[in-house]
């Protein structure tokens, strides 16, 4: 198994290629360096991407969850929180479907043409009653990678994404995503399931989740425009 420790911390160090802002997505890397990325991708099944969101855009999402309630969602999946007030989850969803990741994203990971991006924000405080059960993410909607940023500004314990063989069930890595805006990618496949980890403490974590599509979603900003 990989705990995938030393290659998150190698990771961080790194300046970011890739870093959306109030302005849109900017992509900074070489040819060289994206492509390398994308061998990093192919050998270890994820890919840390840090400071995937900026510091203002990073102020302007937590001033607006700090202003909504959130309400208990109990799906197949797992249970969590989401907040009520979905402004925060939507402006950025707004930024994320930008040509120019969608070109990124699909050179670093080798995936087919990415329509868009959908997905919500989500909060599992430290306890039993929050979790989230073994699954692939597959669905007939166009899923092909996943996406996770980090929207906890505080430290906190557990909560890490783990990646596990669906044939053998064998754990492959387990990868602790706690630096503030950092985000993962992985791919949405047959070969693994995932889940992400009970948080522990006394700190929740809250997170921007959802997929890299090859479909628009019709739920979506972009999708309810095209219906």
């Amino acid at each position: 198994m990989n705990i995938a420790l030393e290659q998150q911390s190698a990771a961080s160090q790194r300046p970011h290629l890739i870093q959306v802002t109030k302005a849109g997505a900017q992509v900074s890397g070489s040819e060289a360096e994206l492509n390398f990325l994308r061998s990093e991708f192919e050998r270890q099944h994820w890919l840390l991407l840090p400071d995937f969101l900026d510091a203002p855009l990073l102020d302007l999402i937590q001033r607006k969850l700090g202003e909504t309630e959130y309400r208990v969602v109990d799906r197949e999946t797992g249970v969590e929180l989401r907040p009520i007030d979905c402004t925060a989850y939507l402006a950025t969803e707004l930024l994320l479907n930008s040509p120019k990741l969608f070109r990124a994203i699909e050179q670093l990971t080798g995936c087919d043409t990415v329509a868009c991006f959908s997905g919500r924000i989500y909060r599992r405080p430290p306890s039993s009653d929050y979790f989230n059960r073994w699954h692939t993410d597959l669905a007939d909607d166009g899923r092909m990678i996943a996406l996770t940023i980090n929207l906890t500004p505080e430290p906190y314990r557990g909560g890490a994404l783990q990646i596990r063989s669906s044939r053998s069930r064998e754990l492959l890595c387990e990868v602790h995503n706690s630096a503030y805006g950092d985000a993962l990618i992985f791919p949405v496949d047959e070969r693994f399931e995932h889940r992400v980890g009970q948080v522990e403490g006394t700190t929740a974590k809250t997170a921007l989740a959802g997929w890299f599509r090859s479909k628009f979603d019709p739920n979506s900003l972009f999708g309810r425009a095209r219906v």
